[in-house]
């Protein structure tokens, strides 16, 4: 009899049993599905750059933080399919996508994405097969197709954007680096911000001296576009640029800068703005002494000499507003406005630099 007793006692209840195989079970489901998890996301990402049309892509692997809610993709590549091309079209050190938190947190289950150290290039080649600029396919619906959720943030850190020609003499690379780019509500949401407006700025180095600055309101749900965007370029040096002179204009710059200054506001269907570019202090280096070709010689003296007649003599520079506006499918460039302008500011007065803040969504609208 006490030996029953002592049995009955040693005995565990089946259910504490069967709960810690279960537990025991989902446990090493867990560890066995977070080991192959990167695998899987691997293959899903590299289906969905397989998908691009004319682009092979690739990446050298993905990193899964559950805690965070996120996988970073490190090492990513795009490459045009035909190989004539001898730089991807973009590249990025890391692609962060993730859950974030704080529009969690006021009801709204939304993403954010940022693009580490991405680089893309426009390139011009002979024909079609040996250039790229990415028309060929909707890459932002393949970064929605990475992530199951809804964008509203979105960033750029440290990026770079160029624009090169590998058949002139010389090569040409016109870019842009240390690009920030932060665009936030990009769902159109009051749960996530005060306004159905998304705002987006950005910022970048151009050819190591040139300060680029941007800002753009827009709502992405609109029939037809709607946005207002303010952008300014200024203290380029000219002589930054000489390989593009040198390659499609076949004159040397010895001096100046460069200012661009843009605004374009979309409403309704109906957009308008001006782009104000402005050279200021700019000489055409004189090769006459150096160069042995007669016709190098003739046009750059020709190039020097409208350049001195267009020039402003009071503040030394050259430069006009060009106005446009019309519909989003019959743009007006105003070609002869433009020409009007240069000779404006060439005779009569000097074009102020700024942004003339007269662009807005209300003269959109009114651009009929």
């Amino acid at each position: 009899m006490p030996g029953r007793l002592n049995t009955r006692r040693s005995r565990k209840p089946v259910w504490k049993s069967k709960t810690a195989w279960t537990l025991a079970s989902v446990a090493v489901l867990l560890v066995v599905f977070r080991a192959f998890l990167p695998s899987i996301v691997t293959g899903h990402v590299n289906r969905i750059l397989g998908s691009i049309p004319g682009y092979s892509g690739r990446i050298d692997d993905v990193d899964i933080a559950l805690i965070r809610g996120a996988y970073v993709i490190q090492g990513v590549r795009l490459d045009k399919l035909n190989g004539k091309v001898p730089v991807p079209f973009f590249s990025a050190k890391n692609v962060d996508l993730s859950i974030e938190w704080s529009a969690l947190f006021n009801g709204s289950l939304v993403g954010e994405v940022e693009f580490v150290k991405p680089t893309v290039n426009f390139v011009q080649g002979k024909d079609e097969q040996g250039s790229q600029d990415g028309g060929e396919a909707d890459f932002a619906e393949k970064v929605k197709d990475l992530f199951p959720l809804k964008i509203n943030r979105f960033d750029i850190t440290d990026g770079e954007v160029h624009f090169r020609n590998f058949h002139t003499s010389p090569r040409v690379d016109i870019y842009l680096d240390s690009l920030f780019i932060h665009a936030t509500n990009l769902t159109n949401s009051k749960k996530v911000a005060k306004t159905l407006v998304a705002s987006i700025d950005a910022s970048a180095k151009a050819m190591e001296t040139g300060v680029l600055k941007a800002h753009l309101d827009i709502d992405p749900y609109t029939r037809y576009p709607t946005f207002n965007l303010d952008c300014q370029l200024e203290k380029l040096s000219l002589r930054q640029l000489n390989e593009f002179f040198r390659a499609y204009a076949s004159v040397d710059v010895e001096s100046g800068t460069f200012q661009m200054y843009a605004e374009l506001a979309a409403a309704d269907g109906r957009f308008r703005g001006y782009v104000k570019p402005l050279f200021k202090d700019m000489r055409i280096l004189d090769i006459k002494k150096d160069s042995d070709n007669p016709l190098e010689v003739l046009w750059e003296s020709l190039v020097e000499a409208v350049t001195n007649v267009l020039t402003n003599e009071p503040k030394e520079q050259l430069g006009t507003t060009i106005p446009f506006s019309g519909r989003v499918d019959d743009p007006d460039a105003g070609i002869l406005v433009t020409i009007g302008g240069l000779l404006k500011n060439a005779f009569i007065r000097a074009l102020a630099p700024g942004i003339e803040g007269k662009i807005t969504l209300q003269t959109a609208e009114a651009s009929k």
